[in-house]
C-alpha cells in the first residue's frame, strides 16, 4: 500500500528543492541568503533520487537538474533551471498507468522554473532576504503527473557567526494549482577544518506547520578553488520510508 502521508511530506519538500534551492549558494535545500556579486553567474546542476516508500519501489523517482543564476547586481540574483526527471508507474495519473507497468514511462522534460532573491538587508546581526519562484509544467508532466504551475515565495533570514559559521531559516509558501502551501527550514553550517574555506558541513530541519518534517545533514567541499563546490547529503523523514540522496555541483565564473 502507497504511504501517501510520506509521499505528500517528501513532494512537499521537493517542491522547496524545486522551486527554491537549487541556485542556493550555501546549503543543499535551503535558501541561502548569498547571491552571486553583480555580472557573475553560477552554473549549478544536480541529481536527486527520491524513495517515497521503501516498500514500494515503483514509487522511486531520480530528477536530474541542470541550471543558470545571474547577479544583476550586487544584491539581486536571477535564476532559470530545468527538470528532467524518471517517475515510477505509481506516479502516474490512473488513466495512464497501466500503460507505463511496470516501469513507468521513459525521462522526460517535466518543467521549467525562474526565480529572482533580493538582499533586503546587508548589515548583521540579521542578514534579510527573499525569493519569488514560478515553475512552468511541460505537456508530458501535465498529461502522465497531473502537473500544475506553481508560485512561491521564501523569506530567508540568515544569522551569521564566528569562524565562518552560520544559522538559518526559511519561511515559505506555494501555491501549487490550487492548493497553497506553507513550510519552514532551520540549517546550520561549519568548518570542519581550521581553513575557514575548506570542506564543512550542515544539518537542514525542514517542515510544515503540521508537525511533519524530515532531516538533512549534508557535506560540502570546494574543489581546489572556491569558485567550485562539491555538495552531497541524504534526507530522511522519521517514522517513514521516505529518503533522498542529493548530488550538487556549482561552478562560479
Amino acid at each position: 500500500m502507497r504511504n501517501h502521508r510520506a509521499f505528500l511530506l517528501l513532494t512537499m519538500f521537493m517542491m522547496s528543492i524545486t522551486l527554491q534551492a537549487h541556485h542556493a549558494m550555501e546549503f543543499i535545500e535551503l535558501e541561502s541568503y548569498n547571491t552571486a556579486p553583480q555580472g557573475s553567474f553560477v552554473f549549478h546542476l544536480h541529481h536527486d533520487y527520491m524513495i517515497d516508500d521503501y516498500e514500494e519501489p515503483n514509487l522511486d523517482h531520480w530528477e536530474l537538474t541542470p541550471g543558470l543564476s545571474y547577479g544583476l547586481t550586487d544584491r539581486l540574483m536571477v535564476d532559470v533551471h530545468g527538470h528532467f526527471a524518471k517517475f515510477g508507474f505509481d506516479h502516474i495519473v490512473p488513466e495512464y498507468a497501466i500503460q507505463y507497468f511496470p516501469v513507468g514511462p521513459s525521462p522526460f522534460i517535466e518543467a521549467i522554473a525562474f526565480a529572482v532573491q533580493y538582499q533586503i538587508t546587508q548589515t548583521a546581526p540579521l542578514e534579510i532576504g527573499v525569493t519569488l519562484t514560478y515553475e512552468e509544467p511541460f505537456s508530458r508532466s501535465v498529461e502522465l503527473l497531473d502537473g500544475q504551475r506553481v508560485f512561491a515565495a521564501n523569506l530567508i533570514m540568515n544569522k551569521p557567526l564566528n569562524g565562518h559559521r552560520n544559522l538559518l531559516l526559511n519561511l515559505h509558501s506555494e501555491l501549487d494549482g490550487d492548493e497553497l502551501g506553507h513550510g519552514w527550514g532551520l540549517g546550520f553550517r561549519t568548518p570542519l577544518t581550521p581553513d575557514a574555506h575548506g570542506v564543512s558541513a550542515g544539518l537542514e530541519l525542514l517542515g510544515d506547520f503540521s508537525g511533519d518534517y524530515s532531516i538533512l545533514p549534508g557535506i560540502y567541499f570546494p574543489l581546489g578553488m572556491q569558485d567550485i563546490v562539491f555538495k552531497t547529503g541524504l534526507q530522511f523523514v522519521p517514522g517513514s520510508g521516505a529518503s533522498r540522496s542529493n548530488i550538487t555541483l556549482m561552478y562560479r565564473f
